[in-house]
């Protein structure tokens, strides 16, 4: 598994140790990885299953993995940006590969929503937004990715699943 921009690598951490036989790569800016190599954090518990590499995620990402997770970085784009990203991870993805997109979905009905909240706060503070399920499809289709389910979770966040097309 490849967490791409995943910062410290608590999300990688923590799906490490609920599967055991799995491994992966923490993908991150040289300044972020830097600082988390030199944390105590770093050294407990799965640093030998858990590696970090720096890079830029739109020039590419680390080849070869099953999965591709990014949990809090779509939201952060453009949707050209963020088809870029997605398209550097359907190139690195091996055949059989998946990527997770762990995001909040806008409802399509007028209600009250915290991710129409955020989604305010986003277009004042990046160039992000965040997205309908619609919205998400059409990202991936241009990333040569297709949507196969959407998790509903506990938290405001879903998991969209997408594989290549």
């Amino acid at each position: 598994m490849v967490d791409v921009g995943g910062g410290e690598g608590e999300l990688l951490i923590r799906i490490l140790e609920l599967y055991p036989e799995m491994t992966g790569v923490v993908f991150d800016v040289a300044n972020t990885v830097a600082n988390t190599l030199g944390s105590p954090r770093r050294t407990m518990g799965n640093a030998e299953r858990c590696s970090y590499i720096t890079g830029n995620f739109f020039d590419s990402v680390p080849e070869g993995a099953e999965v591709y997770v990014l949990c809090g970085v779509v939201h952060d784009w453009s949707d050209d940006l963020a088809v870029a990203i997605l398209s550097n991870c359907r190139k690195a993805m091996t055949k059989n590969g998946r990527a997770l997109i762990v995001e909040m979905i806008v409802p399509k009905t007028n209600s009250a929503s915290f991710s129409k909240l955020l989604d305010v706060n986003m277009m004042v503070m990046t160039a992000g937004r965040e997205r309908t399920k619609s919205e998400f499809h059409a990202l991936l289709h241009a990333a040569d990715l297709r949507v196969t389910r959407i998790i509903p979770t506990m938290a405001p966040q879903s998991v969209i699943e997408a594989v290549p097309k």
